[in-house]
């Protein structure tokens, strides 16, 4: 009978127990609704900070598709009215007259690698530079410039360096004409030549035509050694079945009386050593 008094007693504790933490669950309600619409506010908060620390390029509402930027950074819907273009690419290329009576297919790929290296000069790099085509109308013709040097001063020079640092294929046959038919020369136009690569090939190989010495070839022959150890899968036939053989003429000429013969005949052998090494 003890143990059933005793299990009793434990039994109405329980319940006790049990019903006094229902009531004050449910009595405290009101502070448990109040508890939550503060963690919404808090919530509604957090969202709203978000949203505005959002920078206008992730904002599609506030920059639509449709919409463009100025140049002073404002955003403005619709259309530009005045769209930035890209710098034109358009030039003249130089034209590759294949020599007659060429009857070998191999000689006949080169010449015609060469046309078409004439006609892609973009397709080895370059930038188009509108600023390389205002140098070069604003320089004097390099024919004026050899027959009177003070037509070239220093601020032509100037101009000379800037043009060569832009590193535009359509400047190339400026800067060799400036180079072996104005008396003006220098380090730059060189390290341009070869920077802008089979570009230069055409103008420079035009160069190679020079067989009685009158005119200097100097520096043609080194240029094109340094473009073929760079470029050498790409230019490897032109340089087998154009460049060698004119260079070979060169060194070979006999009667060649320009006052330029023997330096022509010495860079040509160099240059054929440098290509065949």
């Amino acid at each position: 009978m003890n143990n059933k008094f005793f299990w009793g007693i434990g039994v109405l504790f329980i319940l006790l127990i049990v019903g006094a933490t229902v009531f004050v669950l449910v009595k405290d309600r009101p502070g448990m609704r109040q508890l939550e619409k503060e963690l919404e506010v808090l919530q509604k908060r957090m969202e709203d900070k978000k949203e505005d620390q959002s920078t206008p390029e992730d904002s599609q509402e506030e920059h639509p598709a449709t919409g463009h930027f100025h140049e002073d950074g404002t955003f403005h819907e619709g259309v530009s009215s005045d769209p930035v273009q890209p710098p034109s690419r358009d030039y003249t290329p130089t034209q590759i007259q294949i020599p007659d009576g060429i009857t070998d297919p191999e000689v006949i790929k080169a010449w015609e690698r060469l046309d078409y290296i004439a006609n892609n000069i973009w397709e080895w790099g370059g930038k188009a530079s509108p600023r390389a085509l205002e140098i070069m109308a604003e320089l004097p013709d390099p024919q004026k410039v050899a027959e009177n040097v003070d037509h070239c001063g220093e601020k032509e020079i100037e101009l000379l360096d800037e043009l060569s640092n832009l590193h535009d294929p359509r400047s190339v046959e400026f800067l060799v004409s400036y180079q072996l038919d104005s008396g003006i020369m220098g380090k730059p136009i060189n390290e341009a030549l070869v920077a802008m690569g089979p570009a230069s090939l055409p103008s420079l190989i035009a160069r190679l035509n020079e067989i009685d010495g009158k005119r200097p070839i100097y520096p043609v022959p080194q240029l094109l050694v340094r473009i073929s150890e760079t470029y050498q899968e790409e230019i490897g036939r032109i340089v087998q079945y154009i460049i060698l053989p004119k260079l070979e003429k060169i060194a070979a000429s006999e009667n060649a009386t320009g006052s330029f013969a023997i330096q022509n005949k010495l860079d040509a052998l160099k240059a054929i050593k440098g290509l065949t090494k």
